[in-house]
């Protein structure tokens, strides 16, 4: 049966898809692929992260001596996202509650699909296509990690995952680290005799204090995000855990910035008399997409011949292109509609939506 792209998105909106849980999604879309006449397969990459699906693989064959062209979306979407209702306003596709849409990244699941329905019907040539719906992305970019790009013989690969009107590349994106810290102190009673006490929170504090924080540049942030410790407000603090991140696209101030939080957080704990155990540790690798890169020219061609603008971006932010361009495929992340993304208020424009074929089906045929 065909779908218009906007039948298949309000479709995939209905299916529950929190993040290690796709198995209702995962299943839709093979099902769906299917029925186009394809052969779709599953991977192992929810077996190996503990989710209930893996990511969703397919070829469509093409001839040999064209341009191989991978897509990738995620099927899973951040809290809340479990009883999406969409509704149509405006012109718009939004949450009818307190859900998010889903829009990121279920647009680019859409336009996927609607690509391979086109296919069936399109009568010039086109090489191999690759369509890869990858699991937990939110999570950590988990599905892309995962997946085994040996066996995916691409030139290059697209990642629809951006907001915006058709047009957008993410032409850089940062490197990125996480830590996590434990700082134990002396516990003591807070009342009768605190002096016996080490502060494991007064230290976290004082570390803190000493780092630098937020936006530190143009391409560098740095960011605490959790801490918790304390069992009650008569007790010193013996213990508390700290969690952040830095991102960078310069490697050698992703470093420097990590260093930094790594020393505060000893010296503070050595000024004080306590200890603290420090694990940072690489999510991901930047990437850097230059003008002469094929996945960037084949890119703006097509924008060309829609008469569309070609807008670079540079990211704050990962996606699977983080991964899949670091495996050895150049890749670039386009935008798809979606805004408003991680929020309620999610919604996507009906007309950008109705844009995305034409965007598909040349990115398949140039060249």
């Amino acid at each position: 049966m065909n779908k218009s792209i906007v039948e298949e998105f309000m479709d995939l909106v209905r299916i529950d898809n929190e993040s290690l849980d796709e198995r209702f999604m995962a299943d839709f879309i093979l099902q769906r692929l299917r029925e186009l006449g394809y052969e779709p397969f599953e991977d192992e990459a929810g077996k190996k992260a503990g989710g209930s699906a893996g990511n969703v693989i397919c070829r469509i064959e093409g001839e040999a001596s064209k341009d191989s062209v991978m897509f990738l979306a995620h099927m899973d979407s951040v809290y809340p996202c479990k009883g999406k209702i969409p509704v149509i306003r405006d012109g718009y596709i939004e949450s009818a509650g307190d859900t998010v849409l889903g829009s990121d990244d279920l647009s680019g699941v859409a336009a996927m699909l609607n690509l391979a329905q086109n296919l069936n019907d399109y009568k010039g040539t086109h090489g191999d296509v690759w369509l890869v719906f990858t699991i937990a992305e939110e999570i950590g970019l988990v599905g892309a990690r995962h997946l085994n790009t040996d066996q995916i013989k691409a030139d290059f690969a697209y990642v629809l995952d951006s907001g915006g009107d058709i047009g957008k590349g993410t032409v850089s994106a940062p490197s990125h680290n996480t830590f996590s810290a434990v700082i134990t102190g002396r516990a003591a009673h807070a009342g009768m005799e605190p002096e016996k006490g080490i502060n494991a929170i007064t230290v976290a504090a004082d570390a803190i204090s000493n780092m630098t924080l937020g936006r530190i540049d143009f391409e560098t942030t740095a960011n605490i995000g959790s801490i918790k410790g304390g069992k009650a407000l008569n007790i010193v603090c013996e213990k508390v855990e700290v969690k952040g991140e830095v991102r960078s696209r310069s490697l050698e101030k992703l470093q420097k910035y990590s260093d930094i939080i790594v020393s505060a957080l000893k010296d503070s704990a050595e000024k004080a008399g306590a200890s603290v155990e420090v694990n940072m540790e690489r999510e991901y690798n930047s990437f850097t997409v230059s003008d002469e890169q094929p996945v960037l020219k084949r890119y703006r061609k097509v924008l060309d011949d829609m008469k569309v603008e070609f807008v670079p971006e540079h990211s704050g932010g990962g996606s699977d292109t983080n991964v899949i361009f670091n495996k050895g495929i150049e890749a670039l992340t386009i935008s798809c509609g979606m805004e408003n993304v991680h929020q309620t208020t999610e919604r996507i424009s009906i007309e950008i939506l109705e844009k995305l074929p034409g965007l598909m089906i040349g990115l398949v045929t140039a060249g």
